[in-house]
């Protein structure tokens, strides 16, 4: 499951037209992951290097279920608001929501809702 759940990662932002665009690019902390309305306790961090690539590593728990691994890596692209996340089996579009040291990533066409919560490392 741990597989799945990364490939689907993205949401979306409003920008403060006196500062520079938010941008997904950095090391993130991994501190939220709904999949399909199920929240799940998170750990772990996400790169997204300025040469198009991306690896997640951490761990997700659903109530009542094990701890499942999450290793997940690939390809991304950012156009406006929507981030496309490809690995070597799946891709997903998400919206990026930007506020402050945060990133939501929300999956489009998910219902209900699957979304990623990043923090940027200082």
């Amino acid at each position: 499951m741990g597989a799945c759940l990364l490939v689907f990662l993205v949401s979306c932002g409003d920008e403060d037209s006196t500062s520079p665009s938010p941008t997904l690019q950095g090391t993130w902390d991994l501190i939220g992951y709904v999949d399909h309305g199920i929240s799940g306790a998170t750990t772990g961090t996400a790169t997204f290097r300025n040469i198009g690539t991306y690896a997640i590593l951490g761990t997700v728990t659903y109530p009542g279920e094990p701890e499942d691994s999450l290793k997940v890596s690939g390809t991304y692209q950012v156009v406006g608001h929507i981030a496309t996340l490809t690995t070597p089996d799946d891709h997903g579009s998400w919206t990026l929501r930007f506020a402050g040291d945060r990133v939501v990533l929300s999956l489009i066409g998910a219902e209900p809702s699957t979304t990623m919560t990043l923090k940027r490392q200082s």
